[in-house]
C-alpha cells in the first residue's frame, strides 16, 4: 500500500510539472506575441516614393525599390552600406542584416509598361546568396515595342522590437522629418560602376501610402509583390 501511495504521489508530481511546463510555454508565447504586436500603429512614409514602411501582418519593415530600365544588362549588384534616419533615431543598413532581391522583366518599354513576367535572378538574405543568375545571357527580343529590360531591385530591412519602440517614440515627440541613403556597386554591360547610390528625405506618417504608388505603371510589380497582403494597402 505504501509503495502504491509513493507511485501515485510521483505520478501527480510529474503531471503537475508537465502542466506547469505547458503553462510556462503558453504564457511565454503570449508575452512574446504582445511584445511584437505593433499592428495598432498604421505607419507609412510621406513625401517620397523612394522608400516604404510596410507591414506584412507579422512585422514592420522598410523596403527601398531601385529600378533600372534600358537596353543594357545588369550582371552584378553589391550593396555597400546605408542608413535610415527616423527623426533622431538612426538605423544602419548592414549587408548581413538586410534582404536583397533582383527581378528582371525582359519585355518593358520606355513608359514603364511590361508585357511579360518578372523573374527572380538574384537574392541575398542577411549576407548569404541563395540565388545568383544575373550574369546569364538575356533572351532575344521578339516583341516590338517591348524591347527593354526592367530590373527591379528591392532592399528590405526588417525592424526589431527596439527599432519599433524608438520609431514610435520619435513619432510621439513629433520628430517626423527623416531621410535615408544607400550605396552600392553595380555592373552594367560589363562596366562596374562603384559608388552608385540613392538618397531622399521624407516624413514619418500615420496613415496610408501615397496614392501615386497606385497610379504609376512602373510600380505595378511592386504593388503585386508587396502591397496585396500588406496592412499598407488598406
Amino acid at each position: 500500500m505504501e509503495k502504491k501511495k509513493t507511485i501515485d504521489w510521483f505520478k501527480n508530481k510529474v503531471c503537475l510539472c508537465i502542466m506547469g511546463l505547458f503553462a510556462a510555454i503558453f504564457f511565454s508565447n503570449c508575452t512574446r506575441i504582445r511584445q511584437n504586436d505593433f499592428s495598432q500603429h498604421n505607419f507609412s512614409l510621406k513625401n517620397t516614393l523612394s522608400i516604404f514602411l510596410l507591414n506584412n501582418k507579422k512585422d514592420y519593415y522598410f523596403c527601398i525599390p531601385v529600378q533600372y530600365v534600358g537596353d543594357y544588362q545588369i550582371s552584378g549588384f553589391e550593396f555597400t552600406n546605408g542608413n535610415i534616419l527616423i527623426g533622431d533615431y538612426d538605423i544602419l543598413l548592414k549587408r548581413d542584416e538586410i534582404n536583397i532581391s533582383v527581378y528582371l522583366n525582359e519585355t518593358a518599354n520606355e513608359n514603364g509598361n511590361t508585357a511579360g513576367e518578372f523573374n527572380l535572378i538574384y537574392m541575398e538574405e542577411n549576407g548569404s546568396v541563395p540565388v545568383s543568375k544575373m550574369a546569364e545571357p538575356l533572351a532575344i527580343k521578339n516583341n516590338p515595342g517591348y524591347t527593354m529590360n526592367q530590373y527591379d531591385i528591392y532592399i528590405e530591412k526588417h525592424l526589431t522590437d527596439n527599432d519599433m519602440k524608438n520609431i514610435i517614440n520619435e513619432y510621439k515627440k513629433g520628430n517626423v522629418y527623416s531621410k535615408f541613403s544607400i550605396w552600392y556597386d553595380i555592373t552594367i554591360d560589363n562596366e562596374k560602376q562603384n559608388g552608385s547610390g540613392l538618397l531622399d528625405d521624407f516624413e514619418l506618417h500615420s496613415g496610408q501610402l501615397d496614392e501615386y504608388v497606385w497610379l504609376l505603371p512602373h510600380f505595378e510589380f511592386f504593388r503585386t509583390k508587396y502591397l496585396q497582403n500588406s496592412y499598407a494597402s488598406k
